[in-house]
């Protein structure tokens, strides 16, 4: 038997494999060749976009290591104090610590009061003094308020986490301010409060290291309370109405009154409606009932045949329809009322006309 043997030597290939990457070369070196200004313009692209991501990295870089090593500077206990870009001071231990918190505290809720909680247990040994600015410097600078100055002080005295309250304190605190009344640290939150004259009125204070951070409450503040007043407004001038309140305390005029007095009524008739809708419901096939023995020229006991406790009285009746004088009427009306055909009791009229055609 004679056999054909074929081998496959690294010899042979190796040529065809040689010759295939030149071929592939070439082609990639011509299309290079090709296309300089576009590959150029797209390099030019790209280095601004490089150069930009390398500034505010490298802008990060610093901010981070500049954080890092102020919060080194710090015992850990004290660095949640430290706002973000600025050092805290170290707090004295040989005398009481005088925080500082000022702020308008109209319609004084729950957000104020978490405040003032965070300054007062910031430390172990605190003074939390509270400065309110003036109706005319409030008005001026953030508008109208509920209640007045000499109110909103009073309201933080009977707070239990304030120890003194300055009246007429001045709206952005001054380093004189600071050191007339012995203050450490002036507390709020870490966000910008800015106004007319500066972006952040605080930002003197948190460079000098004496500014101490406290977390917002959100959800709550006095523009949403008020806001919800206005939101439901006729609602609470309708509570008020119902209290006792006079159209000249409430300033509403007279048309205003009478259209919520309009709106009462409809809302008391809708309401009405609701909840009494299944006994209207009841009260209507009573109705249908009585006007049907009406037509028939008879009065019917509607309670008894409800009650399913009437078969002696509408036996009788039956009899006193058979004692009537029969008449072609009589006799065909007979078979579609309810009492002179058992079957018939239990439907509705539009359902016996409708057996009936």
């Amino acid at each position: 038997r004679t056999g054909l043997s074929r081998t496959i030597s690294v010899e042979s290939i190796a040529p065809k494999f040689t010759s295939l990457f030149k071929r592939k070369r070439k082609r990639e070196d011509d299309s290079s060749h090709s296309t300089p200004a576009g590959s150029a313009s797209e390099s030019e692209e790209e280095e601004p976009s490089k150069k930009r991501r390398l500034i505010k990295t490298k802008e990060q870089i610093e901010f981070e290591a500049n954080e890092i090593k102020l919060d080194e500077a710090l015992p850990e206990e004290l660095r949640k104090f430290r706002p973000n870009g600025y050092k805290f001071n170290i707090p004295p231990k040989d005398r009481p610590i005088r925080i500082y918190a000022d702020g308008v505290f109209d319609l004084f809720h729950l957000g104020h009061m978490k405040q003032l909680e965070q300054a007062k247990k910031s430390f172990e040994n605190v003074e939390l003094v509270c400065g309110i600015p003036s109706d005319l410097e409030t008005h001026k600078r953030k508008g109208l308020t509920v209640l007045t100055d000499q109110q909103r002080i009073d309201t933080l005295k009977h707070c239990r986490w304030v120890d003194e309250v300055i009246p007429n304190a001045p709206w952005c605190v001054t380093t004189d301010f600071l050191l007339e009344h012995r203050i450490d640290y002036v507390a709020h939150d870490d966000l910008p409060y800015a106004s007319t004259d500066s972006d952040d009125i605080y930002k003197p204070i948190k460079e000098m290291g004496m500014f101490l951070t406290t977390q917002r409450t959100e959800g709550i503040s006095t523009s949403d309370i008020i806001t919800k007043i206005i939101r439901d407004y006729d609602k609470y001038l309708m509570r008020n109405f119902a209290r006792g309140a006079t159209r000249k305390e409430l300033n509403v005029s007279w048309l205003k009154k009478n259209e919520l007095e309009f709106k009462k009524h409809i809302n008391d008739f809708r309401s009405y409606w609701k909840k009494n809708q299944t006994n209207l419901n009841n009260v209507s096939k009573d109705l249908y009932f009585e006007v049907r023995e009406y037509m028939r020229g008879k009065k019917f006991d509607v309670q008894s045949f409800l009650d399913n406790n009437s078969s002696a009285s509408l036996n009788s009746d039956s009899e006193d329809l058979h004692s009537r004088a029969s008449s072609p009427l009589t006799d065909f009306a007979s078979k579609y009322i309810g009492n002179a055909n058992k079957e018939l009791n239990g439907k509705s009229l539009f359902a016996n006309v409708k057996e009936w055609m």
